[in-house]
């Protein structure tokens, strides 16, 4: 096993860049077969011999410590994002009807992206799940060409119609399962953290059919507020009775997952599938993490499936 760190590429360059973090790469059996990166090459070619002191890879993370693993749990576990995707389909067939096909696939790009960051206001305890969700349906609505709607119209048409089609799609990523195994097997204890109420991470967890698996330990319930505060994430660790070091957390954002969990002395694991950037017609979406250069980005454990991360982990106690 061989870690490397991703350097910044210049900025006159027309190539994505992945954030300064620690890069594992492994040898996997032919099925789960991920991209490596050469431990011995920067990506822009040079040898890592010859770059400063400064700009090298950190130490391998010691994770012998590890006994204990916190999932993130929409679009870690549960594939959110397709069924995201299935919903704003049918929100745009009722109030957007005609709208061309490049266009859809645009409404689910911006619904996925949320960019006026409503949802990390409801995680701040700033407004109620549904006011997010009303904000983003006018903003789409607007965006589009689709009526305003009221705030009944949203509670009596809108989010059932999106509602019941987003519920019905839940199902676990294909590397979730082998996941579980591998760490259950080796005497790891699993949970998951999430920034979404219990009831709902609870029948997600279950159409997934990993709640008897990963049990929840803090929601958006526990305290009225939710990731990146590094509360959250002590307080999985004291209902674990472990110490921070001694528990690692996996998550498919970088910020407000990975590089949090490092923040609060976890060990941070980035889930970033290369399915993550790709748009809806399946075109490379460019990656950019920007200002992630201080030293907890730098102690994040990028990885591009669930089961490279259980084989770390599982590795590391060898």
């Amino acid at each position: 096993m061989s870690l490397t760190m991703w350097r910044r590429l210049p900025r006159e360059s027309n190539a994505s860049w992945r954030a300064p973090c620690i890069v594992a790469s492994m040898s996997m059996p032919s099925d789960t077969e991920a991209p490596t990166n050469s431990s011995d090459r920067s990506p822009s070619g040079s040898n890592l011999s010859d770059l400063p002191l400064s700009d090298r890879s950190p130490a391998a993370p010691d994770l012998s410590t590890v006994k204990a693993v916190v999932f993130d749990v929409d679009d870690t576990i549960c594939d959110s994002a397709g069924a995201f995707a299935t919903g704003i389909r049918l929100v745009v067939d009722r109030y957007m009807p005609g709208l061309p096909e490049p266009q859809v696939q645009r409404a689910i790009e911006i619904w996925r992206a949320d960019p006026h960051k409503h949802y990390r206001r409801y995680t701040r305890g700033e407004c109620t799940f549904d006011e997010q969700r009303f904000a983003r349906a006018n903003e789409l609505n607007e965006e589009f060409g689709g009526p305003q709607i009221t705030w009944d119209e949203y509670l009596d048409e809108w989010k059932p119609l999106f509602w019941n089609a987003f519920c019905s799609h839940w199902k676990a990523h294909p590397d979730v399962r082998p996941c579980l195994d591998l760490l259950e097997s080796h005497g790891f204890r699993l949970g998951a953290l999430s920034n979404a109420s219990a009831e709902l991470q609870t029948r997600k967890l279950t159409a997934c059919g990993c709640v008897d698996d990963v049990p929840l330990l803090v929601t958006m319930d526990t305290f009225g507020f939710g990731k990146p505060d590094p509360r959250v994430f002590q307080e999985a660790t004291r209902r674990l009775e472990l110490l921070p070091g001694e528990v690692a957390y996996v998550g498919d954002e970088f910020d407000i997952d990975a590089q949090a969990a490092c923040k609060a002395g976890l060990h941070g694991f980035w889930i970033d599938r290369p399915s993550r950037h790709l748009d809806s017609r399946g075109e490379q979406l460019p990656v950019d993490v920007s200002g992630s250069t201080d030293e907890s980005a730098q102690q994040v454990i990028r990885v591009e499936s669930l089961t490279q991360m259980a084989q770390m982990l599982v590795e590391s106690h060898r």
